[in-house]
């Protein structure tokens, strides 16, 4: 089946990053990913009328998406080899650490739903009020089964693709805590950072009592960081940088754990992990769709997923061309290197996300050539506000900061 530019432009990038991919897989999921930008979803029907306009005929691209997602038994013409999606994870990150500016990478764990038919448990490079997908584990919602030594393998996988100077913040909620987890990230050379379940104890470093974790902070508007052991039972055992950040507002303090010194830790760097929730929203009704997918079988929609993955980081570090461009007051096209980082996220009143599908659908439509000069800028990670008193304890002497 003949494709139209836009196409093979696309695949001559998956050539460069995905290069584990045969010819012919290249070729399905290009065709996938440049539909479902184009239609602003990412399901079949849609990406099908995307390819009207550009001279495809609706049968062969109905054939061609579907042969994509079926194991190679399945196929109209069985297959020795399969798409083995796990084998794009550490590709999908290198991926990202080719555009990235900067050497500053946080990375969030959490799951989403398909009501009670599936989970998703994804590893997700946070990024502009949004999230990258770079591995995931796809199972039935109500099947049992172990999900930690799946996650425990992807990260391991991931390891080697962030080079070893980098700051790779490991951000997880405590909804899926676990020593075993925290222990790999670390292992891995990076930092975890992640919220402890209340109660908690902590041994400050120099004292022999435990206290009450919360207590260590004098109340909301009040944030405590220093070092020592935290957790009373030995399974959950750990020496480290406890940050108990109580914000004027919270009902609760947040209870933090993490291996970066205190000199080295800021009392608002968890709040990064509420942008893989954005993330996911883009995944389903504010961007992919995936919540009107109507598959069961999970290795299918963990192959669908690949293509949401590839399509997102693509949008994104359009959307990100573009928002420069507008910051810098000159149009996207004129922009072809990339700027330094901007400043900590402010409101936005259009996602990176959505700004960068209108810019390739504007493309598209004007019959222009597709960028291939692109990057990923970070924003610097965020500041206290000047209303968080932040306690320090470098010394046995705590220092406070207004």
């Amino acid at each position: 089946m003949r494709v139209p530019r836009e196409v093979y432009q696309v695949e001559h990038l998956m050539a460069a990053h995905l290069p584990e991919l045969r010819p012919a897989q290249r070729r399905g999921l290009a065709l996938w990913v440049t539909g479902a930008v184009i239609a602003d979803s990412a399901c079949q029907a849609a990406v099908i009328a995307a390819g009207l306009p550009l001279g495809l005929a609706a049968h062969a691209v109905r054939q061609t998406l579907r042969a994509w997602r079926y194991d190679g038994a399945d196929r109209a013409a069985p297959g020795r080899r399969e798409l083995d999606v796990t084998r794009c994870f550490a590709p999908l990150l290198r991926w990202v650490v080719a555009w990235w500016q900067g050497t500053d990478l946080a990375l969030a764990v959490d799951a989403t739903s398909l009501g009670d038919r599936l989970v998703g448990l994804s590893v997700r490079v946070v990024y502009r009020g949004g999230a990258i997908p770079v591995a995931w584990q796809v199972r039935p919602a109500t099947a049992p089964g172990p999900w930690m030594e799946p996650i425990l393998a992807r990260l391991a996988r991931l390891g080697p693709a962030v080079p070893a100077a980098w700051t790779v913040l490991g951000l997880t909620d405590r909804g899926l805590w676990s020593p075993r987890r925290y222990d790999r990230i670390a292992a891995l050379g990076w930092h975890p950072l992640r919220r402890r379940q209340r109660p908690a104890t902590f041994q400050p470093a120099g004292q022999r009592r435990r206290v009450p974790a919360r207590t260590l902070g004098p109340g909301p508007g009040h944030a405590w960081v220093g070092a020592g052991v935290a957790f009373k039972d030995r399974p959950d055992w750990r020496a480290g940088t406890l940050l108990v950040v109580w914000e004027p507002a919270a009902a609760e303090p947040w209870v933090l754990l993490t291996t970066l010194p205190p000199d080295a830790v800021d009392v608002c760097w968890y709040g990064l992990r509420a942008w893989i929730e954005l993330g996911f929203r883009a995944l389903k009704s504010l961007g992919w769709h995936w919540e009107r997918t109507r598959r069961p079988d999970p290795d299918r929609v963990a192959r669908h997923w690949l293509v949401l993955a590839v399509a997102t980081r693509w949008v994104l570090a359009y959307g990100t061309r573009a928002e420069d461009a507008e910051r810098r007051g000159i149009p996207p096209a004129n922009l072809r290197v990339a700027p330094p980082p901007p400043p900590p996220a402010a409101a936005r009143w259009l996602s990176v996300f959505h700004r960068g599908i209108d810019q390739v659908r504007w493309q598209v439509r004007r019959g222009g050539r597709l960028w291939t000069r692109l990057w990923l800028v970070p924003a610097a990670w965020p500041d206290p506000p000047p209303t968080l008193v932040v306690t320090r304890v470098l010394t046995p002497v705590a220092v406070r900061q207004a």
